[in-house]
């Protein structure tokens, strides 16, 4: 009977493990490692809009909100909406703000086109890159929606979605992160 209960106690704490990796999706730079390097997408919307630059490179040493997604969800909307007000609100700090895309499907294009109009983005940038393109940046195959907020360079808050998981509360969630790349007063 002991060897049954002791068992079922290995049992239970091996699933308890797996099910917080689970919660615990990985994906990209994590915080305190140093973003991966320049690339090249090509931009949808903003200044360079039509041609491939490098956001990496465009952002430098500033704060960013960097926001790479797989797909087009409501959730990712309201992310999008959210980092369009803080790069509004934090101008004076050059919070800078983009989504790369890791689709460059005609279909998806016109998604991100008809969301920057609609949303009225003046500030975040929504951008499109083949994923082999950004493989330095360990985007990981089941997140959905991967977010990055760095500055100097350096990853200081990382959040990870699996499709259906960005939900309001989550976009309040990275939102609270943003004080980790502002400039303290």
């Amino acid at each position: 009977m002991r060897k049954i209960l002791a068992l079922m106690a290995v049992g239970v704490a091996a699933l308890t493990l797996i099910a917080a990796n689970v919660a615990n999706l990985e994906s990209g730079p994590q915080v305190g490692d140093k973003v991966p390097g320049p690339f090249e997408p090509l931009h949808l919307t903003g200044p360079d809009a039509g041609e491939e630059s490098c956001l990496f490179c465009k952002y430098g040493n500033d704060p960013v909100v960097m926001i790479f997604a797989r797909t087009q969800s409501d959730g990712l909307t309201k992310l999008i909406a959210a980092a369009e007000k803080a790069a509004e609100k934090h101008k004076d700090a050059e919070l800078g703000a983009a989504v790369v895309y890791l689709d460059t499907s005609d279909p998806l294009k016109k998604s991100a086109k008809k969301l920057a109009d609609d949303a009225k983005l003046k500030l975040t940038v929504l951008t499109c890159i083949k994923p082999a393109d950004l493989e330095a940046y360990k985007i990981a195959a089941d997140a959905d929606v991967t977010v990055l907020l760095y500055d100097k360079r350096t990853v200081r808050a990382n959040h990870a979605f699996k499709k259906g998981e960005l939900t309001e509360k989550a976009v309040e969630k990275v939102l609270a992160d943003l004080p980790k790349v502002l400039p303290t007063k």
